[in-house]
């Protein structure tokens, strides 16, 4: 019975670090649905990024899987190298005199972005340190799993952000945007600058169809101009 107590009280550091990882990070991805149910019923945009896998890795962690530590440690480093990135290539994804603006007219969700990006961020490297620790990775090592290099994740998160940022270019130059552009130019006129922001194909029997939504903003506006044409 001693022997077992002891062996208790030998898990307790990186039990008590999982446990911990995990209740901050099933309480993170709750706030992140409860965020995310407003957004939809206020039909305010918010791309949810941690949500209901935050929970079930929260879970695994509360129950002292260290096989969860592996992957929630490694999908925190991918995640946060990608939303670096993100930020890095973020002038091919919008025009930067359009995000100036966005900030400039609507300076509260700028500050809502923002807020969410550094808890994103601060939450992501504090769940790496933790899963990383002394004590977690000795666990780990003795129960026979190997090491996880973090180049990996990294490269990997890097990878999805250009890959964005090519679409995203490659989508602009395309015929359908640049005639996006010409129609809804035509209708709102040379004041504006024009950007697509969505764009989507449809085929059917009938044929194909293009819809999307072109942003046209200026000093004093912003506003989203849906179009849709049948080919």
């Amino acid at each position: 019975m001693s022997t077992s107590v002891a062996n208790r009280f030998a898990e307790a550091p990186h039990t008590a670090t999982l446990k911990r990882a995990g209740i901050v990070l099933v309480v993170a991805g709750l706030l992140d649905i409860c965020v995310l149910i407003y957004s939809i019923v206020s039909r305010i945009p918010y791309s949810s990024s941690i949500s209901v896998f935050a929970v079930i890795g929260g879970v695994f962690l509360l129950r002292g899987s260290l096989q969860a530590a592996s992957h929630v440690q490694w999908f925190a480093l991918l995640i946060a190298a990608a939303l670096i990135s993100m930020l890095v290539v973020s002038p091919a994804l919008q025009p930067t005199d359009l995000t100036l603006t966005e900030i400039r007219l609507h300076p509260h969700v700028a500050l809502v972005g923002i807020t969410l990006f550094v808890f994103t961020m601060a939450l992501l490297i504090w769940l790496v340190k933790e899963l990383g620790s002394p004590q977690v990775r000795a666990a780990r090592a003795a129960a026979g799993q190997k090491e996880r290099s973090a180049r990996m994740p990294i490269a990997v998160g890097i990878c999805l952000a250009l890959a964005f940022a090519t679409v995203s270019v490659l989508v602009q130059r395309s015929d359908a945007a640049i005639k996006a552009i010409e129609v809804v130019g035509a209708a709102n006129g040379p004041e504006y600058r024009y950007h697509v922001s969505s764009l989507n194909y449809r085929g059917s029997n009938q044929g194909k169809s293009v819809s999307g939504i072109v942003t046209a903003w200026n000093k004093y506006e912003i506003k989203n101009v849906p179009f849709r044409w049948e080919d």
